[in-house]
């Protein structure tokens, strides 16, 4: 390991114990992120090939471009359903339900894991918290909710080839196929999901909604523009059919909700200022997409010198296909690690490191690991990321001191789970 694969280390771990501390230091983790992010790349430009490092800044760009834009388009749908009232509306209909709050913990729990498969743990994540905004009053139930809507929707994910980016890649390259991963990998999903919730609703705390007033909106009820924002997240499920990235299918909803909503305004159907969509826009928060970028950033810096790689070798050895437990260990560790760093680029390195002919069963495992391994920290799923920029009050410690521990829990559960379905009752069935 050279001076400069050190100093890199350094600056990230350095950037990661600040971030964790930013109400210490009374500076936003935005601003930290992204100086992580760039110092990493200006150290590891030192004596670098400048082919070898402009391939990989234009591939990491891409991948960032993708998941920033995606962000930025999901973020403004939902504004925007938020601006029309409908989260407004689940609150009231919630409300009139007259539910405890454990209940409405568990039905929101159970929507986000459900929604996470069938949209993408991301956009699920921030859905959830729109609507969570609107229902709870006390701030410690409040961050439990955003907790326990991470570990859902990361959950949820594993159980579907278009809930979480690593699963797509695992499905797009045939490792298993959609019947396979949801067959296979319903029950530890919701292993994953479910102990954890159960542990988070024991530290609730009383809280009463009856009674709790509806702010006033600006907007009334607009079923047809709430109906173009559910149709823009089913579009962009649907363009991979394409093979395209799911941010065409972002950018091709907004641009018909934004078509629809100048069009009625130019018509004298809507109120004219207030529900400008250039107005939505505006309202998304940019320091949440610095954040973004100043993680993806850093990851990248750490897959550039060779890190991610090394991670990969040291899991599975030379023969990484010989033994069976070498990938299970493999796998269970790589998922503990991408709490820390991203699952996509450790995916992609065991992609390229085992070999032609590995069961299913192992790459159900690896879905599995690495799409709930994330849960463990804040900062290990785009989840966690997006829902820490969102909510201000839930840092690396708050999560620490309340998620860590029942994601752990689940996350092993999970496993033990598949390793019953395939290496228990799988080897007893086959006998």
């Amino acid at each position: 390991m050279d001076i400069s694969t050190i100093i890199i280390l350094i600056i990230f771990i350095n950037g990661i114990i600040a971030i964790s501390f930013e109400h210490v230091l009374g500076v936003n983790k935005s601003w930290i992120a992204i100086f992580t992010g760039t110092s990493m790349w200006m150290v590891a430009s030192f004596g670098a090939e400048p082919e070898a490092m402009n391939e990989a800044l234009e591939h990491g760009f891409v991948e960032i471009f993708e998941l920033i834009v995606f962000l930025i388009g999901a973020m403004t749908i939902v504004e925007m359903m938020g601006h029309y009232r409908f989260f407004s509306w689940i609150e009231n209909k919630l409300i009139s339900m007259h539910i405890s709050n454990y209940q409405l913990f568990w039905i929101l729990g159970f929507i986000a894991f459900v929604t996470s498969s069938v949209l993408d743990n991301l956009t699920s994540t921030l859905v959830m918290l729109q609507v969570g905004r609107h229902l709870y009053i006390k701030k410690e139930n409040f961050n439990l909710f955003v907790i326990n809507t991470i570990l859902a929707a990361n959950a949820g994910g594993v159980m579907s080839p278009v809930g979480d980016v690593t699963t797509i890649m695992l499905w797009l390259d045939g490792k298993f196929t959609a019947w396979e991963i949801f067959f296979f990998g319903l029950l530890p999903a919701i292993t994953a999901w479910i102990i954890p919730q159960y542990l988070l609703t024991r530290k609730m705390v009383v809280e009463k909604r009856i009674g709790k007033e509806v702010k006033e909106e600006i907007a009334p009820l607009k079923w047809y523009i709430i109906f173009i924002g559910l149709m823009t997240f089913g579009l962009a499920v649907l363009v991979n059919m394409l093979h395209l990235p799911p941010l065409f299918g972002i950018l091709f909803g907004l641009g018909i909700a934004a078509i629809t909503i100048d069009y009625r305004l130019k018509r004298g159907k809507l109120v004219k200022k207030a529900n400008k969509i250039v107005n939505v826009i505006r309202s998304i928060d940019m320091a949440t997409i610095i954040f973004f970028i100043g993680i993806l950033l850093a990851v990248h810096a750490l897959g550039y010198i060779g890190v991610l790689n090394q991670i990969a070798h040291f899991l599975f050895g030379e023969n990484p296909g010989e033994n069976g437990n070498t990938i299970i260990v493999g796998h269970t560790v790589l998922g503990i690690i991408s709490s820390v760093f991203d699952n996509v680029p450790l995916t992609a390195a065991v992609l390229e490191m085992l070999p032609n002919g590995i069961e299913m069963k192992y790459w159900i495992l690896l879905a599995i690991t690495a799409g709930t391994g994330g849960s463990i920290l804040i900062i290990g799923s785009a989840a966690g990321v997006a829902a820490m920029g969102q909510v201000p009050d839930l840092s690396v410690t708050e999560y620490v001191k309340k998620g860590t521990i029942p994601a752990i829990i689940g996350y092993f559960a999970a496993i033990a789970v598949w390793y019953l379905q395939f290496e228990v009752f799988g080897k007893a069935l086959a006998h």
